[in-house]
């Protein structure tokens, strides 16, 4: 009994050394190792393809400065450093460059980017407009993703120092969505429309929210957009109907 005392006193002070070398090994990674750790999730992250991003870090603040081509690769290299562990809170002076790419500009790269996305149906419905290289976005989409996607993209537009999201999700409904199909076959299907059908990116957007019904887009004449309202009227039931449809000039 008195060797088992003894043999356990012994080990008791290695053990204790073990563990506090263990944890003082972990608080001493020092500042310029955890910079480097941070420059390798920009890496990843591919912020380096956008630009020029500088890391510095101190008492648990990772701060990044430099300048970059979009308000998406900004946000991309503040999202990839608080990855980081030992990183406590980002602070993103970053700049983006907005030389040589104006508002026009942003619009049109925005706008064939919505017409393009693979889910924008005619029951979604964007707008955009610019406050300098500022973008801001509106209107509603059917579902969650389309938000998440389309504010995703446009931010990485070349140019966009930053981007509002006020984009409408709008209220998941199967009353909904079967008169968004009544009121689509009423025009779409109508012999009158067949120009517009048979577009690429038909026209007539129809937005559809708790049975009230809105009409977007551009058509060609006073007509056409009258007769897309009746066409839509006598599709199913609905609480009310508006016509913002615009005619080309």
């Amino acid at each position: 009994m008195r060797k088992t005392g003894t043999l356990l006193w012994m080990l008791l002070p290695i053990l204790a050394v073990v563990s506090v070398g263990t944890g003082a090994g972990k608080e001493h990674m020092s500042n310029a190792a955890i910079v480097a750790d941070i420059e390798d999730l920009l890496y990843h992250a591919h912020v380096y393809d956008h630009g020029q991003v500088h890391v510095a870090f101190a008492d648990g603040v990772a701060t990044l400065t430099g300048t970059v081509d979009s308000y998406g690769a900004k946000l991309d290299a503040e999202r990839a450093a608080s990855k980081q562990q030992d990183v406590v809170q980002v602070v993103d002076q970053i700049t983006v460059d907005t030389d040589d790419i104006s508002p026009e500009q942003i619009l049109q790269k925005a706008r064939h980017d919505i017409l393009t996305y693979y889910a924008y149906t005619i029951f979604d419905y964007i707008t955009l407009q610019t406050e300098g290289n500022k973008l801001i976005v509106g209107g509603a989409v059917d579902q969650p993703f389309k938000k998440a996607d389309i504010g995703n993209f446009l931010a990485r537009i070349k140019g966009v120092s930053e981007l509002v999201n006020n984009i409408e999700v709008l209220p998941t409904s199967n009353y909904d969505d079967e008169l968004r199909i009544q009121i689509a076959r009423a025009i779409y299907d109508d012999p009158y429309f067949v120009q517009y059908a048979d577009q690429a990116n038909p026209p007539i957007h129809i937005i559809v929210k708790n049975g009230n019904v809105t009409l977007y887009g551009v058509v060609n004449s006073e007509v056409d957009k009258e007769k897309a309202a009746t066409d839509a009227r006598f599709a199913g039931t609905f609480f009310s109907l508006t016509n913002n449809l615009q005619v080309e000039h």
